[in-house]
């Protein structure tokens, strides 16, 4: 009898600590299931976020009348920016062509590097009505591309890069009412590095033109077919 009544006190005694573990439990059950829950809403959260900088998007031409029509890619820089980067022109010229012929679905094309040529031959065209060119090439479209500025650094500060390439797009169509009017007309502008702190010890010229004038080749070409561009492009 002595041994039933002490094992019921003892029972008695437990019976508290054992309901406070048993709602412990349940507690923090429900805390962890609740944190579980924010922990994958945020985890979904972010891999969407992710997703968005990783992906791209679907951009339409600005510029739609190269389709079915022949052009020529005309490409021009000052005496100063020519003489401090003497590939400039000719690369834009042959590099927007390229782009261009396989995606603007033109009936035709003078390849750059007869554009290159016929300029460096005629060197007067600079003045003449863009019709005139037109005429001169041969084609229904003068794609021009005007080389307003294109440098890797800020004059007087060789010590950091800031890299800047802007310039004006526009187009010409032969045989039209004011035939040298600009049916198009388009400002760009690139930079590179994207961020400030770079100099000679980091990145060497050469990459900083080379990038420069790749950006500056696509932001014209996009304007004229429709393209994919990353989500989280700099340029």
């Amino acid at each position: 009898m002595w041994d039933k009544l002490q094992t019921k006190r003892r029972a008695s005694r437990h019976t508290p600590t054992l309901l406070r573990r048993v709602a412990l439990g349940v507690a923090c059950a429900a805390l962890a299931a609740s944190l579980s829950g924010c922990a994958v809403g945020y985890l979904i959260g972010g891999m969407a976020r992710s997703a968005e900088r990783e992906g791209s998007s679907t951009i339409d031409a600005e510029y739609t009348g190269l389709e079915g029509t022949s052009y020529a890619v005309v490409a021009w820089a000052d005496r100063s920016i020519q003489m401090q980067y003497p590939a400039l022109v000719p690369s834009l010229i042959q590099r927007v062509d390229l782009k261009l012929a396989a995606e603007a679905n033109a009936s035709g094309h003078v390849p750059g590097d007869e554009v290159t040529q016929y300029l460096a031959n005629h060197p007067q065209w600079v003045a003449w009505p863009r019709s005139r060119l037109a005429d001169e090439l041969d084609v229904d479209r003068i794609v021009l591309l005007e080389i307003n500025e294109f440098r890797t650094n800020e004059p007087g500060n060789e010590h950091l890069w800031d890299g800047l390439a802007w310039a004006t797009v526009s187009v010409v169509e032969r045989g039209t009412t004011g035939s040298d009017a600009e049916a198009f007309r388009k400002e760009i502008r690139v930079k590179f590095p994207d961020a400030r702190g770079y100099g000679p010890a980091e990145i060497d010229r050469n990459t900083v033109t080379s990038v420069l004038l790749k950006r500056v080749i696509d932001r014209a070409s996009w304007l004229f077919f429709t393209h994919e561009e990353k989500n989280a492009i700099k340029y």
